[in-house]
């Protein structure tokens, strides 16, 4: 068996038919592991090179490379085939070296000569990303470094295809260290405050700084807030909202020690006093105003009256009674301690009176 790869490869892995010695058609040995018994595995490189031992350990068929990797591929379908990781020592060098495996029972003697070729003297291309920074030695980054230090302002220019002027006007205009570090943006004429302007983010020194407007007074503010119109702040729900508001201008009132607004109420809306609006005290107020022995004598004094009187009155009901005898007939009555004498003057002839006549007797 033979096998060719490119000089300095690594984590390789080959593939070896190893065939039962026990079998009269050659059939593959199945069963074998990396560390059955008796089972050794050595390489030597070139024709001078020493046999050196390979220590076989532990893989899978589809397992990531591990150096001295052992593992039957598939006993069913690939009865004998067996893989096997190179350890990177093999193959680091052109020329070639063989592989040699034996010792297992049943296993007959085995080896695969590997012909290791030198990389092409032309690369012919790089893979993508394939030059790292782990790829790049020390006198390698030197170098370049020493190549592009040899550029003054003509080879950028030529570099870069950028004309003379442009490129070293712009060049010209780079501030110094100095400029730099004594901040002299102004004397390099980087900043004209009377044309640019500068934006700032977060402003920590706030020291230094001026309005280009001068700030509104206290008096200003003042006077804008009193001043200003109550029909713009009328929302639910606000302050502005909240407060009572005159309908006329120049209000005064008086706060009474108490804290309260004192008073004089000069008109009561329609049904504004309502029985929950009246205090009980109130009430009582009125009835004793009410109840004075001054009212209350005129009060008994026009009930007597009125009592007295009823009798007058059931006479002049008596008078317009029909059927009357004549109208001589006559009544006495006392009022209010007073006797009078009731006389008519007419009766028609139904026998209605008429003409009543009250006389003081």
């Amino acid at each position: 068996m033979a096998e060719r790869v490119t000089a300095g490869t690594t984590s390789h892995t080959v593939d070896l038919f190893l065939q039962d010695s026990s079998s009269a058609t050659g059939d593959g040995l199945t069963g074998l592991l990396h560390n059955s018994s008796g089972l050794t595995a050595y390489y030597r490189k070139g024709g001078t090179g020493a046999s050196t031992a390979i220590t076989l350990a532990t893989q899978t068929a589809t397992g990531a490379w591990t150096s001295g990797g052992f593992a039957e591929i598939d006993a069913t379908n690939m009865p004998g085939v067996y893989r096997l990781d190179l350890p990177d020592a093999v193959i680091d060098s052109a020329g070639y070296a063989t592989v040699y495996l034996r010792g297992a029972t049943n296993l007959l003697q085995t080896s695969l000569r590997i012909d290791c070729a030198p990389v092409p003297a032309a690369v012919q291309s790089i893979a993508t990303d394939a030059v790292d920074a782990a790829a790049l030695a020390a006198d390698a980054v030197t170098e370049i470094q020493s190549g592009l230090s040899t550029l003054d302002a003509a080879g950028v220019r030529s570099a870069v295809g950028l004309a003379s002027a442009d490129l070293d006007a712009q060049l010209a205009d780079l501030p110094t260290v100095a400029e730099f570090e004594a901040r002299t943006l102004l004397a390099a004429a980087y900043f004209d405050p009377a044309v640019d302007s500068v934006i700032a983010g977060t402003v920590n020194d706030k020291t230094g700084y001026s309005l280009t407007v001068d700030p509104p007074t206290a008096a200003a503010v003042a006077d804008a807030v009193w001043d200003e119109a109550t029909s713009g702040h009328t929302t639910a729900g606000t302050y502005g909202g909240q407060i009572v508001r005159s309908t006329n201008s120049n209000v005064t009132v008086q706060i009474t020690g108490s804290n309260h607004i004192a008073a004089d109420v000069h008109e009561f809306q329609p049904d504004v006093i309502t029985s929950a609006a009246t205090d009980a005290t109130f009430v009582s107020e009125v009835q004793s105003g009410l109840a004075t022995s001054a009212a209350l004598a005129t009060v008994d004094g026009l009930v007597d009256l009125l009592v007295s009187r009823s009798g007058y009155q059931m006479s002049i009901l008596a008078g317009a009674i029909s059927n009357a005898q004549d109208a001589a007939e006559a009544y006495s009555i006392t009022l209010d301690g007073s006797t009078y004498s009731v006389t008519y003057s007419g009766l028609d002839a139904s026998g209605n009176r008429s003409g009543a006549t009250l006389v003081t007797t």
